[in-house]
Parts: C-alpha cells; structure tokens; sequence
C-alpha cells in the first residue's frame, strides 16, 4: 500500500500529535508514530494519548503552520489504509474515545495557534484491550513515519524558547 502523501499539506513547521490508547491494539497507532519521530524530532512530535487538549502549551511553543493528528479510525478502508481527513470528515469516522471530540479539539487548537490542522485516518484492524497491533497497521505506522522524516521542519530548541 502507498504511504499517503502529506507534502501537499505540509506548511510551515509541521507538528505531529499521536492520538490514541496503546493498550488497544491498532489505536496505538498514533502514539506509535510520534514515539518514532520523537527520537529525531523531539520539539514537534507528540504522543498525546486520548488527551491531546493537555498539549496546547507544548503545540504553541513549536509555533507550528501545521499540525498533523494521527489516529486509528474505522472508515471502512483496508486495515492499514491512511486517509488525511479535515474537521468537517470526522463525523464520517468511528474513532477511538478521547476526552474531548477530535474535531472540537482541531477546531480549538487551530484558532488557538493559528495553523492548519489535519488528520491521517489509518484503518484499524483490531482495537481489542491487550491485543498487539496488526500487522497491516504496523506497516503504516512505518510508511508514515518515513513520509514525515522527509517534510518534518522542526525549530531548533532555540527557537522553541523564544
């Protein structure tokens, strides 16, 4: 499967937010990837869990152009598929529970910081407590992470502290 392309979205900073529960399965998909980019890029990727309004603080000081969500969801695609998805697509999507909608929380924080706000939709195979992830998105997991190396533009700490 093709990763999807987020160059077309890409504007600015890019900030990445993993969202979702790690103890479910394929809904650790989202912390999986911001644990991966965290090792290169610890200013502008974030594992939020199922409480991605607890990083505003973080998100403001990376003064980011985009903010880039990614989140295990049911949209009846293949297991592994990713789909960027805007505010106004979510009500389509079966999503993990989070604390606050995602879509309340993108609107929220775009207004907040300022950026365009997204979402990478993979396809959830199992969201069972305790199950591992599925392969397929286990796949996905890794196509996304090398497709945000190539346009992740992270400020130096420097910068972050201005």
């Amino acid at each position: 499967m093709p990763p999807v392309d987020l160059s077309g979205i890409a504007r600015g900073r890019v900030v990445v937010l993993g969202v979702g529960n790690t103890l479910k399965a394929d809904d650790g998909a989202g912390p999986a990837v911001a644990e991966a980019l965290r090792k290169r890029f610890p200013e502008c990727a974030f594992d939020v869990g199922q409480v991605p309004e607890n990083f505003i603080g973080p998100i403001r000081r990376a003064r980011p152009g985009t903010i880039i969500l990614i989140d295990a969801a049911d949209f009846g695609g293949t297991p592994g598929e990713t789909r960027i998805v805007s505010a106004g697509e979510i009500h389509g999507l079966t999503l993990g529970t989070h604390a606050l909608p995602l879509s309340v929380f993108m609107a929220a924080i775009a207004e907040e910081v300022g950026a365009k706000v997204h979402l990478v939709a993979i396809q959830a195979a199992t969201t069972g407590l305790g199950g591992a992830m599925s392969v397929a998105v286990s796949d996905a997991v890794a196509r996304l992470v090398q497709e945000l190396e190539r346009i992740l533009e992270c400020p130096s700490e420097k910068e972050v502290d201005r």
